[in-house]
This record gives structure tokens, C-alpha cells and sequence, in this order.
């Protein structure tokens, strides 16, 4: 073989290994997820309330999520719970995009709640405050009607609920961006249903 045909072979492989760390390097940033912001620490794989948890950076911070992707799992949320522990909380996983409305029943603790859009761009924010339980004389009908609702907007197809205090602490509000890996949290849509 002559010698510029080995060269020639030689730049064409090496032309080959680069393209293909880009493309790789390409793809895993396309699906919401940068290596700088993984943990090094997983997530537990499961809460205690048997539902998966995923480890998400927020403004920096690692969060484990419990998913809530199913219509029980979703209706129940936080409620009940006597307290959220730091860097935890819920993220919410809807099939599409519309709007959203939350409400505190049955929810013994203050938290916050971030809207996002299907790339995880924070549409909308709320400081939920507990409400007062149902009392005895009250029916589950006149309970709901009294909770005050917390309206989304359009577009949202992901939910996040943290402890009272985190959107301010952290400067969460519209127009940020939480970095998500949509693909495998939709995938939950499957599994959990």
C-alpha cells in the first residue's frame, strides 16, 4: 500500500473518532442533561412513599425528586406529609402540555411550586400556604370550594413542589431554566399508568 493511501486512511479514521464524540457530546446535551450538573452521589431509587425519585439541578442545587405520574400519585401530591426535608420534593409529569391548577388539600406544611414548559422553562411560581383541615361539620365539597387555587398558565407539562422558601432562596422564577431529562421522565407516563 502507498504511503499517502495509509495517510489518507489514518485522517479519515481520526476525521470518524471526532465526529462521533461530537455527535455524542451533541446528543446528550440535546436531551436536557449537561455532564457538569449529574451528581456524583445517585438518588435513591425509590422514596419512602414507593414512588421513584430522580436527582434534578436546580439553580445549582441537587434536588430528589419523588415522580408523581399517574392520576393517584398526582391527586395525593405532598399531602399528609408533616414536613418536606431540604433539597426534596415532588416533580409532577404530565402527558401534555396545558394548564394546571394546585391546590393545598389535605397539605399540613407551607411549600413552593414551579410550572415548567416541556424544555424546562419555569412559566410560573407560587408560595402555597397550608390551609386550615376540613372540620367536622364541613363537607368534602365545601372543604374543596374554600382552597385557594394556584392557576398555572398555559403550556405546562411539568410540575415541581420544594419546601416553602426554595423559589426565593434560589431565584426561581419565569424564564428560568431547570435543566430536565424529558425523555426519561415521560417514560414514567408508561410505567407508572
Amino acid at each position: 500500500m502507498k504511503r499517502k493511501t495509509i495517510i489518507r486512511i489514518g485522517l479519515l479514521a481520526l476525521v470518524i473518532v471526532v465526529m462521533g464524540g461530537l455527535a455524542y457530546a451533541v446528543n446528550q446535551t440535546a436531551g436536557g442533561v449537561d455532564e457538569k450538573t449529574v451528581s456524583a452521589k445517585e438518588p435513591p431509587l425509590k422514596a419512602k412513599s414507593g414512588l421513584p425519585v430522580e436527582r434534578i439541578v436546580i439553580q445549582g442545587q441537587d434536588f430528589d425528586l419523588e415522580v408523581a405520574a399517574n392520576d393517584a400519585d398526582i391527586q395525593r401530591g405532598l399531602s399528609k406529609r408533616p414536613e418536606i426535608a431540604p433539597k426534596t420534593g415532588m416533580i409532577f409529569v404530565f402527558s401534555a402540555g396545558n394548564d394546571r391548577s394546585f391546590w393545598m388539600i389535605n397539605c399540613l406544611v407551607d411549600m413552593d411550586i414551579a410550572y415548567l414548559s416541556a424544555d424546562g422553562t419555569v412559566l410560573s411560581v407560587y408560595s402555597m400556604k397550608k390551609e386550615a383541615p376540613k372540620s367536622e361539620s364541613e363537607s368534602d365539597n365545601d372543604y374543596q370550594n374554600r382552597l385557594k387555587r394556584y392557576p398555572s398558565g398555559p403550556g405546562v407539562q411539568f410540575a415541581i413542589e420544594t419546601p416553602a422558601g426554595t423559589n426565593d432562596a434560589l431565584k426561581i422564577k419565569p424564564g428560568v431554566k431547570i435543566l430536565i431529562d424529558r425523555r426519561k421522565l415521560m417514560g414514567y407516563l408508561k410505567t407508572r399508568n
